[in-house]
């Protein structure tokens, strides 16, 4: 008896959508080419690139920087790019970079994705790094809906 009671009542919440958002799928804008970076001949191919989004506190006011880093035979070319004033979902401008700056690139630099809540909304935003042409690496800004 006790069970028939149960079952009434989880098929009487479900019913009432208090387990619809555990079933819901994240759902994303279309990405937004925010950076790309053209390196040396030698860094086509998967892992040959990597980048990384952090918060950066060496400017004023304080902002989010990305690296990307990318092999050139060995040598290494680092781009920074930091939000202009059309903010995170827009282009962000080149704010310098370095080459010959030694490969592989450092353990916290990822090669394809990274997760990150960038626009204080709660929730993950997804950052993918692709090679747009030859020896040329984008990042991609996908928002969360």
């Amino acid at each position: 008896m006790h069970t028939l009671k149960l079952s009434l009542v989880c098929a009487a919440l479900a019913a009432s959508g208090l387990y619809t958002d555990a079933a819901r799928a994240e759902s994303y804008d279309a990405p937004i080419n925010i950076a790309t970076l053209a390196c040396p001949a030698g860094s086509s191919g998967f892992n040959n690139a990597r980048f990384v989004i952090f918060p950066f506190f060496g400017g004023t006011p304080a902002n989010w920087r990305l690296t990307i880093w990318c092999n050139a035979g060995g040598s290494g070319r680092r781009g920074h790019f930091e939000p202009g004033s059309g903010g995170v979902g827009s282009t962000w401008p080149y704010a310098g970079g370095a080459f010959g700056v030694g490969w592989p690139a450092s353990p916290g630099y990822g090669n394809q994705y990274q997760l990150l809540d960038i626009d204080g909304d709660g929730d993950l935003d997804v950052f993918q790094l692709s090679e747009t042409a030859a020896n040329t690496w984008s990042v991609f800004y996908s928002r969360t809906q």
